[in-house]
């Protein structure tokens, strides 16, 4: 595992940051356009953007080689924010874990990693993956009809019935975001990783 770490940093490092792109490609496929009404400087969305796919790729490629000794298939999402990384999934062991983190400590324009990954046995079933995903489209459709918040401006996901919440926001808006996902029907539990947004003339939420 460590020559395989090893191989994997020193290809990330030769990657050099790629940023104020309106679009990059990666791996041969370009990664999306930027929007101008984010918070986010139009360089850390496209370090984003990168960061997801190369974590994903370089992260599961090793995990996969190891799921061939195993009859666990591990399960890997990468969300990336701000340059801020959350890490969810599921894995066989403590090793492959930190393997993933290491990963995406890796990453030249990585400026912190949350690491929610699972430790599991047996994989998720279809019904606890569709009971996420309803309870995501429940919280985004609650948050448009929420005054004080701009839904644009926050990421939600939930994973394993906990809610994870991203966002450049006013200490008000991580109030006002917090207690409507909160409150919305079927969140069981809420984990809130906000940066604050301070909306002054010379604020800034990260390099350009």
């Amino acid at each position: 595992m460590k020559k395989y770490l090893s191989a994997l940093t020193l290809g990330l490092c030769l990657t050099t940051t790629l940023t104020g792109c309106p679009a990059v490609l990666v791996g041969g496929a370009t990664v999306g356009t930027l929007s101008a009404i984010d918070r986010r400087s139009t360089g850390a969305q496209t370090d984003d953007k990168i960061m997801e796919v190369r974590i994903l790729d370089g992260a599961m490629s090793y995990l996969n080689s190891q799921a061939q000794q195993s009859k666990f298939q591990p399960t890997l999402s990468v969300i990336s924010y701000n340059r801020q990384i959350l890490l969810l999934g599921q894995v066989a062991n403590e090793n492959d874990k930190n393997l993933v983190e290491r990963v995406a400590r890796s990453q030249p324009a990585a400026q912190k990693v949350y690491n929610y990954i699972d430790i599991a046995s047996q994989n998720r079933k279809f019904n606890h993956v569709t009971d996420d995903s309803w309870v995501t489209s429940k919280i985004r459709s609650n948050l448009l009809h929420t005054k004080g918040v701009f839904p644009k401006h926050i990421k939600v996901v939930t994973y394993n019935g906990v809610t994870y919440v991203m966002g450049i926001l006013t200490p008000a808006e991580q109030q006002t975001a917090t207690a409507a996902i909160s409150t919305t029907s079927g969140v069981q539990k809420v984990i809130t990783l906000y940066q604050t947004f301070e909306n002054t003339p010379n604020s800034t939420t990260g390099n350009p």
